[in-house]
């Protein structure tokens, strides 16, 4: 550290990382490689993975309803987010010959998570159902780019991945309800 130099204490350091949380949500929204590739690199990202998975949870269920469905629409995020990034490094493990870190893929994932924010938009008339399905597909396409850019693979491989992952259990439990 050069003379007249101070380093930044605590809140500082806190301070300094939350000011990439926009041009990364920005980055997301734009399905930027070198932007998942930042947030995998980031060990301390995880907090703002939260942050985006608890903020547009709160949006959507501020759409759908009052203070009861925050708090469900709160704890299924949180759940549905971990069990689907769970899946994903389950079967990632077996699809690629490399380690897998579950910490990466939670962090890329947890931002991924950003587009489920179109759900806000589905109790508008006509056009509701529209963004519901919107919000499912780029969500599905932002995990895609999360698995590809944490696991170095290609898109297609990353697909299958992400198809595998999240479809088979998903066509399972229409499957068993139908």
């Amino acid at each position: 550290m050069a003379e007249g130099e101070t380093r930044p204490g605590l809140i500082g350091g806190l301070l300094e990382r939350e000011r990439r949380l926009i041009p990364r949500l920005e980055g997301v929204l734009y399905f930027k490689p070198e932007v998942y590739r930042e947030i995998e690199a980031d060990h301390h990202a995880i907090p703002q993975s939260i942050a985006v998975v608890v903020g547009t949870s709160v949006l959507v269920a501020l759409g759908q309803g009052g203070l009861v469905s925050v708090f469900l629409g709160l704890a299924g995020s949180i759940v549905l987010w971990v069990s689907a990034t769970s899946l994903l490094w389950v079967v990632a493990r077996f699809a690629v010959d490399a380690p897998v870190e579950f910490s990466k893929l939670l962090r890329c994932t947890g931002f991924a998570y950003l587009w489920f924010a179109l759900e806000l938009l589905a109790s508008v008339p006509f056009l509701g159902e529209f963004f519901a399905w919107a919000a499912v597909a780029l969500v599905i396409a932002s995990f895609v780019v999360a698995t590809r850019e944490v696991l170095e693979i290609d898109t297609g491989r990353a697909a299958l991945i992400c198809a595998t992952a999240l479809g088979v259990p998903l066509f399972v439990l229409v499957w068993l309800g139908g």
